[in-house]
């Protein structure tokens, strides 16, 4: 056990160096990282949709809950702590030379050059989760050709067209309309 939550430490503390772009941007990486520790593309579509309505960071809830499912509170912690520590030691590095180098056109133009990059892990990730979740169980992407009314989950593009809909066109408040899907989903699935 405390192997495996170093392990866990030590996977989050390097995501928490390599990525850029806030917790969004990570959500690809982390997804990678969860299926080592035995988490299922469609656990990792749960933590998406919790993610709306429990109170925090992406990343930190996103670590906190592949820890969870793969030891317990200790898995948890050690996760936590591993995605959280990378972020505590770079504030206090950048702040320290930040005056010198704001200006710095070498910096600047790095930056420039992350952002892209930032989006597109971020389209990753959702493509990903949307694969999950839009096609049904035992069904692939590859089967969209042959049969796509019978590859896709009809009352999940329902759900989510209608929920672009009412947060894009009427500004419905996106918590609850994830709590609004979410029941809808779980009356309709059931």
């Amino acid at each position: 056990m405390l192997t495996e939550c170093f392990r866990l430490f030590y996977t989050f503390v390097k995501l928490g160096f390599l990525s850029f772009g806030g917790g969004y941007a990570m959500l690809s990486m982390i997804m990678s990282e969860a299926q080592s520790f035995s988490v299922s593309p469609a656990q990792f579509a749960d933590l998406n949709a919790l993610d709306m309505v429990v109170p925090g960071a992406i990343a930190i809830n996103a670590a906190t809950y592949v820890g969870y499912l793969h030891q317990g509170l200790p898995g948890a912690i050690a996760a936590t702590a591993g995605v959280s520590l990378p972020s505590f030691i770079l504030t206090v590095v950048v702040m320290r030379f930040f005056a010198h180098f704001k200006d710095n056109v070498w910096l600047t133009d790095t930056l420039s050059g992350i952002k892209p990059a930032a989006v597109g892990l971020i389209a990753a990730a959702a493509i990903t989760i949307a694969a999950n979740v839009l096609i049904l169980p035992g069904k692939n992407i590859g089967d969209l050709r042959i049969n796509p009314l019978g590859t896709l989950s009809l009352a999940c593009i329902i759900i989510f067209i209608l929920t672009a809909v009412f947060n894009l066109r009427f500004k419905v408040n996106p918590i609850l309309l994830t709590v609004l899907a979410g029941v809808v989903g779980a009356l309709v699935m059931a």
